[in-house]
């Protein structure tokens, strides 16, 4: 006989089975399972009966139940049209239409994980991976084992520098697929990103084990191994990659960015014969002209040098586009919007206090670091990625037009916040006490407007280069995450122009809040250059910075092993050799190539 208190079990539509069994949920949680069970016995594959029997479950204090509920769901909901629809619009890279699918659908069914994870990734795709997290944590509440979900959780943190977080999030994952290569990779990069190499290699060599791709593996431990500090290691795993694809271009030139004079002339023409199949290739081609450019300036052959690197360049170009005058426009804007009452004046420091190092590329940012870093008051955090990725979160919020504006109009709140996220952040990396870290990702310069209203306690330093000098070497080099000013002459010249001019006018705008060095003066004078640095920060200068070569800590920039040297000049005038064919860069450079 059933009890007259529980309230009957309607007959009629699924729907109305199923929003009879919703409204039972929360004090009838027997009666809306037994509900769900009726409309299954019926169709086995009714994903909002499944829904409904989890949700049933976990309010019973079912959990595994409930779990098993939702991944059967979950793998009936992956059949329906709208949300077929929404994952072909996600391979195809169209992610806005995939979330509009996603949503239209969970507007009929909000409690939909499958559609939940495509609106998640699109959301992460689409560079919103903090509106990501939450329905990601919803999913994984409901179904904890669901890998997916899991991963995307991972790269969601990843994208918002939150790598503290993915480390063990990830060290869980892999103690159920020890050998998943996707997982492995993301948690060498985890290591990385916070300067973690000696984990980094470790990943690597299980990486390495899985032998799923030899040469790629081989390169990857070998740069763990160099920002570690461990040269002839990382040489030889750089050997093993081209043992493993003698026609891959980063590998050759990694090896020869790391230690040029470990070359051979078999080396030389085993480059030459790769560039022959793989010249046309963006990828290989562009890092074999480089390797043979170094390669060729090593030889004194700087006709051959240039023409390799100017070939390297033609392709990264190709795979780059840039427009210079889109810069020159954001820097327009910035200096029309940011008045000097919007930039507060430096107050008492505090602790901790970051360290902005700005400038060009190879403008010696990491050998400036590499100094203040042996100072018993200062961490080195090498670059930071912070900033960049504040502000790409504000524009995400505006037109991307007004942004210079909205930095200009920021209040107080909202400072206040990106303050306290971009401390936090800096904090997961931080493995020291010391009232002062330094960010040197040079590139911050950009972004000088919005750090030096969002941050009024930090130091910012600009260091500066001899033009020519500066440019050459962006020209030549191969930057890990691209630097597309530095393909072309032209291009490159100009960014200098626009770094100059948006830091010397906020220097005069922002008296004290920017403190000036100059590279030169650095190799030259080290103490009478750093003192007034460490003067800006209240701190009296340390023998230990002089030896600053001799320092174990990990670098992870192009100048790895530059800085593990004493100071020299061999990279001032180091353009003269090849002025014949620098007649572009001078031209856009003006008067700052003098």
């Amino acid at each position: 006989m059933s009890n007259p208190a529980e309230p009957a079990t309607r007959e009629g539509t699924v729907e109305q089975a199923l929003a009879n069994g919703r409204e039972m949920l929360r004090n009838h949680p027997d009666i809306a399972l037994r509900q769900a069970q009726v409309i299954l016995s019926q169709d086995p594959r009714d994903a909002r009966a499944l829904r409904l029997a989890a949700a049933a479950h976990r309010a019973l204090g079912q959990a595994p139940l409930a779990e098993r509920a939702e991944m059967v769901a979950l793998q009936h909901s992956n059949g329906i049209p709208a949300l077929v629809a929404a994952r072909a619009a996600l391979r195809a890279g169209e992610f806005g239409e995939a979330s509009r699918l996603a949503a239209e659908h969970l507007a009929r069914e909000r409690d939909d994980l499958a559609a939940l994870t495509l609106s998640a990734e699109s959301a992460v795709a689409l560079g919103f991976s903090d509106k990501a997290e939450p329905i990601l944590r919803e999913i994984l509440r409901r179904a904890p084992s669901f890998d997916p979900a899991q991963y995307l959780l991972a790269n969601a943190l990843m994208l918002m520098d939150r790598q503290q977080e993915v480390r063990p999030l990830l060290a869980q994952m892999l103690a159920s697929t020890p050998d998943d290569p996707a997982l492995l990779e993301m948690l060498a990069k985890a290591h990385s990103d916070l300067g973690d190499f000696a984990a980094a290699a470790e990943v690597n060599e299980r990486l390495i084990a899985l032998a799923r791709n030899p040469a790629e593996s081989w390169l990857n431990y070998g740069d763990s191994l160099r920002f570690a500090g461990r040269k002839a290691d990382s040489v030889a795993a750089y050997r093993k990659a081209i043992a493993e694809d003698p026609r891959h271009g980063r590998a050759w030139w990694s090896l020869i960015d790391l230690d040029a004079k470990a070359l051979t002339a078999d080396d030389v023409e085993c480059m030459e014969q790769a560039l022959e199949t793989r010249g046309d290739d963006l990828e290989h081609g562009c890092n074999l002209h480089f390797a043979l450019g170094m390669a060729r300036d090593g030889q004194g052959k700087h006709e051959a040098a240039f023409k390799h690197f100017a070939a390297g360049n033609v392709l990264r170009v190709q795979a780059q586009p840039y427009d210079p005058g889109e810069l020159t426009e954001q820097i327009d804007r910035y200096l029309a919007t940011l008045a000097p009452a919007n930039i507060p004046a430096s107050r008492q420091v505090t602790s901790p206090t970051p360290v902005f190092i700005v400038g060009m590329p190879r403008s010696g940012s990491t050998l400036l670091e590499r100094i203040l870093g042996q100072h018993s008051q200062i961490e080195a955090l090498g670059e930071l990625p912070i900033v960049g990725h504040i502000l790409q979160r504000l524009e995400r919020e505006e037109a991307p037009e007004d942004i210079e504006a909205r930095v200009a109009s920021l209040d107080a709140p909202v400072l206040a916040t990106m303050r306290e996220a971009y401390l936090a952040r800096a904090s997961e990396r931080r493995k020291t006490d010391r009232p002062f870290f330094v960010d040197k990702l040079h590139m911050n310069w950009k972004h000088l407007p919005l750090i030096l209203r969002m941050l009024p306690e930090a130091v910012v330093i600009d260091l500066r280069r001899d033009a020519m000098d500066c440019c050459w070497s962006n020209y030549r080099t191969l930057f890990s995450h691209g630097h597309r000013a530095a393909n072309d002459q032209a291009h490159i010249g100009a960014f200098y122009r626009d770094y100059v001019r948006l830091t010397d006018e906020l220097r005069e705008r922002a008296p004290g809040r920017i403190h000036f060095a100059r590279y030169e003066d650095l190799v030259d004078d080290l103490e009478g250059t750093v003192r007034p640095l460490l003067d800006a920060m209240g701190l009296s200068f340390e023998q230990d910075l002089a030896d600053f070569h001799l320092s174990a800590d990990p670098v992870a920039t192009a100048s790895s092993e530059q800085v593990r040297r004493p100071l020299n000049r061999s990279g001032i005038g180091a353009w003269r050799p090849y002025e014949p064919w620098l007649s572009q860069l001078k031209e856009a450079l003006g008067p700052l190539a003098g």
